[in-house]
Parts: structure tokens; C-alpha cells; sequence
């Protein structure tokens, strides 16, 4: 029905003969989308499909596009901790904005809630999951898996023997993450505070009255939360870009080693810089692992015999290139002190502790700095990136110029898709909400990630089936970095809008349950940083276990 004005109401026919009930106005103009409230249950399913799979393919556009970039080195190191999380976190990003800009915002918001407790858990645990069951490799009797060694493992292994493990930079990201978490006690605690002083023990009901009362009274730490958000979201930043600089660094020296342009006294000297050596502390953890990647080129050139070991002369000639002033006695004894097993053999650990204590004790070295010595390749399941077909015959300034554009068109229609379906998405989800008599949380909480982050699955199981230490934590280090945005980028956009639009924060079971749910995974990052199949089963089962924790923390123990 057109009335005065231009305005259209569609209309409701009660039955044959009866009068007719008026259920919303449609927009009148271009835009392209209908109130989900006017549709029947064939047309909902319909659009929510559309919109979902819009966003799908709005977020592998910016996966596709970001990934791009590892193909330039100057960004490559930051791709997978800084641009592929921010990206990916832009349609839960606009998700939790849109969820709060309706006239009824109080209410809807908790589909942006749901989409980012959703997306925040799912991204910790479903590809987590994916890439231990696809990942995994035979471990061996020390329990660590056999990268590199798979010829080597026996055919037939016990799946509960099987495993993976992630390198160094996974612990430090998690710890991030945790300290992220803390930012939603800024605005919980108090509104905890002011949702008591409203209760009616009565009717142990909020009343609406005192809403506005409440959102006033957390709007200022609504505002301490979103500064903390964003200077946590720059301390993220910073971190990677940090992290990101050291490896390449080390990638340019480990280059220079192979190619025959870095001697070991060279390479010897950059690593005493880079390691911290204590006087009698042996090294551990990323020190240890920088080292050993600096002088896995070496083990190899001085093994003459490739047994995979060094012997005692072997071990002899590196210390007459290294310049030893040391006699024959005390080479004898550094030799056997080295060798922990006694089997007259430096394996590559023993060899480790041997350069770890070369450098602890400098003045007995005299290394002759113009010697080159040639480094013959090895295999360091370093994985190439490919690409495109069509770009392969441009010259290397011509390639860099068409991939950055390239990456600029599918990250900005991508952000652009999402930018126009986020809306029409949450106004789905909240009317499915509405008819099926379920809380908008959980119907978000369930269908939003997987529209908005399906990609990263993808992108899981990708990395995951390489097999490698490097795809694993390529894999890895991108789902904690989504964490990390998800507590700050996302986090500040959820405060922003608690603190313009005037909105009171009543989603404690909700932020216990994220909070919850972070801290286990984040805590297994940190003491498990190798990880056998059950824990795929541990980390999966919390998935499911958050929307329980959520559904008896509000509806037996009353929170919210």
C-alpha cells in the first residue's frame, strides 16, 4: 500500500474476507534490503543464506588478499600476525557496531556480543582442533614429533601417540592474550556494581526505569575500557612488527650463511649479539632456538662424513677455523664434557651447548674474519610462496607494484561487502532470535563466526597438512592474534558504542565465559607447547562447553 508521501507499507491479510494487519514499512528508494520481520520462515532462510555466504566470501577476499602480501618481503613477516587478525576481525568488528546503532539497541546488541564471544572461542578452538588432527605427526620417545623425520617413524602409530608442536613466538602472543582478557574487567566489575544497586530482590527483575541510571554510572569506565583497548591494540602491533623484525633479520643472516657470503666467525659474532649468553646459564627457550637456527648451516658443512654426527677430528677442524688458541688437551676435554651421551659423537643438541659455551668464553678465540666459507643448502621446511601464474613473467618491480594493487582491490571490496551485509546479517540473526524464542546471543554466537571467519578454517587446515613446525605455528599464531584483536579492536568498538549510545553492560556470563574460555587455551599454549591428539578432543569440547557455562551462569546462578 503507497500512501501520501511515498512511503510503503506492506500488509497482511488476516484471512479470506478480514481486515488486514500492517507490519512494517519498507524503505522506499534503492536500498536493496527488507525488514526480516515481514518475511516468512522460506524467505528468512533464504536471505540469511545469501547474507551469510556474501560474508563468507567477503572474508576470503581479505584473507586472499592478505596473504598476497607474503609475497613481498618487506611485509611478509607481519602478514600472519598483524594484517591477517586485523582483517579478519573487521566483520565481527562491524558486526558488534551495526548490532548497536537500531532504535533498539539495548536489546540487539546481544547479537554483537554473540558474534564476538563467538568468534573469539571458535577461532580458539574449532581450527585449533583442525590443525592438531591434520598437523600431527608420529612423536618420538621423547614425545616431541618427528618434523623432517617421517621416513624415519614407524608405519603403523598409535593416534594418541601422534602430535604437533608450535615454535617460540606462540607462548609470548598467548601471554598477550591474556592480558588482553583483563580489559573487559574495566567495564564488568563496575557494571556488576550497578546492575546490584538496580536489582529488584522482589521481582528479580531489572527495572527499565533503571537502565539509564546504569549506563551512566559505566560510561566513564566504559571510556578507561576503550583507551586500554586501543593502547592494547598498539601493543599488539607493536609486539608483532617487533617479533617480525628479528626473524627477518635472522632469515637475511641464515641467506647470507648458505650463500657463501657470511663466515662462521661472521655468523658467530651476529649470534653473540643476538643471545643472551649468561656466564653459566645454558640457554633456553628463544635464545636457544636463534642460535641453533644460525648454526644449523655449519653442523652440516663440518659433518664431512654425513652421519648426521660430528666426530672428534670433525669437531677438531671447526675449532681450528673458529681460531682456537686452545691446546690439544683442553679440546679434548670440551669434546668429551660436550658429548652428554658418550658416544664419542656431537649430535646437533651437544653441538648447540658447545657454541652456546664458545661464546660464553670469547678471549680464547682469535677467528680470522675475512675467511668465507660456502654453506651447501639444507632443509629447513621453509615453504615457498607461489605466485600467480599470470604474474610469474613480470620482472620482480613490476610483480610488486601488481600484487599490492592487487591485494588493495580484494582487501577493500572484501571490507566493502562487509561494510554493506553486517547489517541486514545482525537483523537476521536477531529475528531468528525473536522467532525461535532463543536469546539473539546464541543464535549469533552459533551462525556468526562461521559466516564472517570461515576462511580461517580454511586457512587451518592449509597449513596444517604441510606437516611442518612452521605451518603449525604460522596456524597458531594467527588464532591467538585474532584473540588479541577481538579483546582490544573489537572490544574498543563494543565500549564505544556502550558509552555513546548510552548503553548499560549486562553480559556478565558472557565476559566470564570469554574470559574462561581464553585462559584455558591460552594456558595450554604456555606449559603445552607440543600437543598430542587428545588435547585436540580437550580444546574442541570447549566450543560447546562456553555456551553451557553461558546458559547456567543465567539461568540457575540468575547473572544478568
Amino acid at each position: 500500500l503507497k500512501v501520501a508521501g511515498g512511503s510503503v507499507f506492506l500488509l497482511k491479510p488476516h484471512g479470506p474476507g478480514s481486515s488486514m494487519e500492517m507490519l512494517a514499512e519498507a524503505p522506499d528508494g534503492f536500498w536493496p534490503f527488507v525488514e526480516p520481520d515481514i518475511l516468512n520462515y522460506g524467505q528468512l532462510i533464504f536471505v540469511t543464506l545469501i547474507y551469510a555466504l556474501v560474508l563468507y566470501q567477503a572474508s576470503n577476499l581479505i584473507s586472499d588478499g592478505s596473504e598476497l602480501l607474503l609475497l613481498i618481503p618487506s611485509v611478509a613477516g607481519i602478514v600472519g600476525s598483524v594484517f591477517l587478525p586485523i582483517l579478519g576481525a573487521v566483520p565481527d568488528g562491524m558486526m558488534v557496531l551495526f548490532s548497536g546503532l537500531g532504535p533498539d539497541a539495548q536489546t540487539q546488541v546481544s547479537v554483537g556480543v554473540g558474534a564476538l564471544a563467538g568468534s573469539t572461542v571458535m577461532l580458539l578452538t574449532i581450527p585449533w582442533f583442525i590443525a592438531i588432527v591434520f598437523g600431527r605427526v608420529p612423536l618420538d620417545a621423547q614425545g616431541e614429533p618427528m618434523y623432517g623425520k617421517l621416513q624415519d617413524a614407524p608405519k603403523k602409530v598409535p593416534a594418541l601417540k601422534t602430535g604437533i608442536a608450535f615454535g617460540e613466538p606462540i607462548p609470548l602472543l598467548a601471554k598477550f592474550m591474556l592480558l588482553t582478557t583483563l580489559t573487559y574487567l574495566i567495564i564488568q566489575i563496575p557494571a556488576t556494581i550497578e546492575e546490584e544497586n538496580a536489582h529488584d530482590p522482589q521481582t528479580a527483575v531489572v527495572p527499565v526505569a533503571m537502565t539509564d541510571k546504569e549506563a551512566r554510572g559505566e560510561s566513564v569506565y566504559a571510556v578507561i575500557g576503550l583507551v586500554t583497548c586501543l593502547l592494547g591494540f598498539v601493543g599488539y602491533l607493536v609486539l608483532s612488527v617487533t617479533l617480525s623484525s628479528t626473524d627477518t633479520v635472522l632469515a637475511a643472516v641464515i641467506d647470507g650463511i648458505k650463500s657463501g657470503k657470511i663466515s662462521i666467525a661472521a655468523a658467530l659474532e651476529f649470534a653473540s649479539h643476538e643471545v643472551k649468553v649468561g656466564m653459566t646459564a645454558p640457554l633456553t627457550g628463544h635464545d636457544k632456538k636463534k642460535l641453533k637456527t644460525i648454526i644449523r648451516p655449519f653442523y652440516h658443512r663440518y659433518d664431512h662424513n654425513y652421519d648426521g654426527k660430528l666426530d672428534y677430528t670433525e669437531f677438531v677442524h671447526l675449532m681450528n677455523d673458529l681460531g682456537s688458541k686452545t691446546n690439544k688437551e683442553k679440546l679434548e676435554k670440551t669434546f668429551i664434557d660436550v658429548d652428554k651421551d658418550k658416544d664419542g659423537n656431537l649430535s646437533f643438541e651437544e653441538f648447540a651447548d658447545c657454541v652456546s659455551e664458545i661464546l660464553k668464553h670469547p678471549e680464547e678465540f682469535d677467528p680470522a674474519e675475512s675467511e668465507k666459507i660456502f654453506m651447501p643448502a639444507y632443509d629447513t621446511e621453509e615453504e615457498e610462496e607461489a605466485v600467480p601464474d599470470d604474474l610469474k613473467n613480470l620482472n620482480p618491480k613490476a610483480q610488486r607494484r601488481m600484487i599490492v594493487l592487487r591485494a588493495s582491490y580484494m582487501m577493500g571490496f572484501g571490507t566493502c561487502l562487509v561494510l554493506l551485509f553486517s547489517d541486514p546479517m545482525v537483523d537476521a540473526l536477531g529475528e531468528w532470535g525473536t522467532r525461535l524464542n532463543i536469546p539473539g546471543f546464541y543464535v549469533s554466537f552459533i551462525l556468526a563466526p562461521f559466516a564472517s571467519n570461515a576462511s580461517e578454517l580454511l586457512a587451518a587446515y592449509n597449513y596444517a597438512t604441510k606437516k611442518t613446525k612452521k605451518g603449525i605455528t604460522t596456524s597458531i599464531s594467527t588464532l591467538v592474534g585474532a584473540g588479541c584483536m577481538n579483546n582490544t579492536f573489537c572490544l574498543a568498538i563494543f565500549l564505544a558504542l556502550v558509552y555513546v549510545k548510552g548503553l548499560a553492560w549486562r553480559f556478565k556470563a558472557e565476559t566470564f565465559a570469554i574470559m574462561l574460555i581464553q585462559w584455558i587455551i591460552g594456558g595450554l599454549a604456555l606449559v603445552k607447547p607440543t600437543q598430542s591428539l587428545i588435547y585436540a578432543f580437550l580444546i574442541l569440547a570447549c566450543y560447546p562447553g562456553c555456551l553451557v557455562v553461558v546458559y547456567v551462569l543465567e539461568n540457575i546462578f540468575m547473572w544478568d
